[in-house]
């Protein structure tokens, strides 16, 4: 089976620029390239320069995070927290998550990324 998974920076009063923020997604994903075959999500820039997060959901194949996505050397600065996808709340944030846009956003949408 799968799971979905909330993602969330942890450091995220560290974030200036949001391309820098970008940049700091895009190399996540890099370090992820062994969790190919098992996560598929995205993660989104939200909000304005000085002011901005990382958030969105992945989905991973078994319940728990696999050790390829653990392995990644920032793993550690993400909070994965494990999301009920039948909840209608956690469904509209994760369908405003893939669409990068919505009402159940934290924060107005800039720019994201998906991992695929």
């Amino acid at each position: 089976g799968y799971s979905f998974w909330k993602v969330e920076y942890k450091y995220n009063d560290e974030l200036k620029q949001r391309f820098m923020t970008n940049n700091l997604i895009s190399g996540f994903f890099n370090r992820l390239e062994r969790a190919r075959k098992y996560a598929f999500g995205n993660l989104l820039t939200l909000g304005e320069d000085n002011d901005n997060m990382i958030w969105g959901y992945f989905i991973v194949r078994g319940l728990e995070v696999p050790e390829e996505v653990t392995d990644a050397a920032d793993y550690e600065s993400f909070n994965w927290t494990p999301a009920d996808h039948k909840d209608p709340k956690t469904r509209a944030e994760i369908e405003d998550c893939f669409a990068w846009e919505g009402p159940s956003l934290p924060r107005e949408c800039y720019d994201g990324k998906t991992f695929k």
